[in-house]
């Protein structure tokens, strides 16, 4: 470790400002203290007049930079990123998935972000970092879906720097936000099955489970197949889902009198992203939803009422589940996902003349997102009967 020359110590700066040489270096080093920390920094001289002019620059600069318009000391954005981090952790309901996505988001935000004191984030700053992910961020792994940076990601960017920058907000480190750039992001039905994939998951998923080499992986196989049951048959979002306790499901049982002939269930909502707007709500699952619910309390023999219906994220699975049926990529070549469970049941619902608001009610949405997504395909399909008659 290098040691300091005690003899070539100078004070400026009234004393705020060290400059020294170390034993093993020509070159005269500055420090100063900043935010709990030293700051040290090689001038790049051993020339002394060259090295004090550099040092009183750099140090002038660096105060500058972190000192607050009313002269208070600037926090770092280092400092912000620990504290949102923390405040996360102390939120007992941000699920531990979302947290991770924070952590991932804010490791990209710091390679950009961690030279700048909060308070110097303007718009001119965010723009900048705009251009700086398009053309010049080189990520460790290549994008799956395409070598460029879309707008969906960027705004997904955007949304960690404004939780980072509202902490700072808390803390009064700032006194307000800066605006943020308007960015577009065009909808997409996003990989939905059609008829003929869906059976083919259906079926292949049963032998897929149980074939299984082991008695572990046919457990871990098939509560991801009862998993792709259940959103395709319920039509819940994946954070809804994974909300889900044995306790909200309510069976019901067909009777002779009933117009409908086939099993069903309620089961009430209580969390999702949505939770927060619109409270706990109850959806209705089709047969195949029975079905799966019947079969994870035959997998989960030990499990309580306040238990999770699904406490593990099997999205691997799922992958492998779509990838070894040969689904896994839609005509676009866009890779499916279990969200596209969701678009699965409401495309399935909506070529079955369910009512579009009713069908909005049930899955937790609007009529406007329904037909924004799934407007431009099915205003065709479900109109078939009319069109043809143009033939006649």
């Amino acid at each position: 470790m290098s040691l300091i020359v005690k003899k070539s110590l100078l004070k400026l700066r009234d004393g705020r400002l060290h400059l020294y040489q170390q034993n093993d270096s020509k070159n005269w080093f500055w420090r100063t203290f900043l935010n709990g920390k030293y700051v040290v920094r090689s001038t790049k001289t051993d020339n002394l007049a060259v090295a004090k002019s550099t040092a009183e620059h750099e140090h002038d600069k660096l105060r500058f930079e972190h000192v607050n318009p009313d002269g208070t000391v600037a926090h770092s954005w280092e400092e912000c990123e620990r504290g949102f981090l923390n405040s996360l952790a102390h939120d007992e309901t941000i699920r531990p998935s979302r947290i991770k996505s924070y952590k991932v988001k804010l490791g990209i935000l710091r390679q950009y972000f961690h030279p700048f004191p909060i308070h110097t984030i303007k718009i001119k700053t965010v723009e900048e970092y705009l251009s700086w992910r398009r053309d010049t961020h080189k990520p460790r792994h290549k994008n799956f879906h395409s070598g460029t940076v879309s707008n969906k990601t960027l705004r997904s960017d955007l949304l960690a720097l404004r939780q980072v920058l509202k902490y700072a907000k808390r803390e009064e480190w700032i006194s307000a936000l800066p605006d943020f750039p308007k960015l577009t992001v065009t909808p997409r039905p996003g990989g939905w099955f059609n008829k003929e994939e869906f059976l083919k998951i259906a079926s292949f998923g049963l032998k897929w489970f149980k074939q299984a080499e082991t008695p572990e992986l046919r457990r871990t196989r098939e509560y991801a197949f009862r998993y792709f049951q259940w959103l395709v048959f319920t039509g819940m979002r994946v954070d809804e889902a994974l909300h889900v306790r044995f306790e909200d499901v309510q069976v019901h049982k067909a009777k002779p009198n009933e117009i409908s002939k086939e099993d069903y269930l309620f089961v009430k909502v209580k969390g999702g992203k949505l939770s927060y707007l619109k409270g706990a709500t109850e959806m209705i699952g089709l047969m195949g939803a029975v079905e799966a619910f019947e079969k994870l309390k035959l997998l989960t023999p030990d499990a309580k009422h306040h238990d999770l219906l699904f406490p593990v994220n099997p999205r691997e699975r799922i992958h492998q589940l779509f990838d070894d049926a040969g689904v896994l990529l839609d005509e676009h070549g866009h890779r499916r996902t279990a969200k596209s469970l969701r678009h699965t049941y409401i495309m399935f619902r909506l070529l079955a003349k369910v009512d579009v608001y009713t069908l909005a009610k049930s899955c937790r949405t609007s009529v406007k997102m329904i037909e924004a997504h799934y407007g431009s395909y099915l205003s065709v399909r479900m109109s078939k009967d009319e069109l043809i008659k143009l033939r006649r």
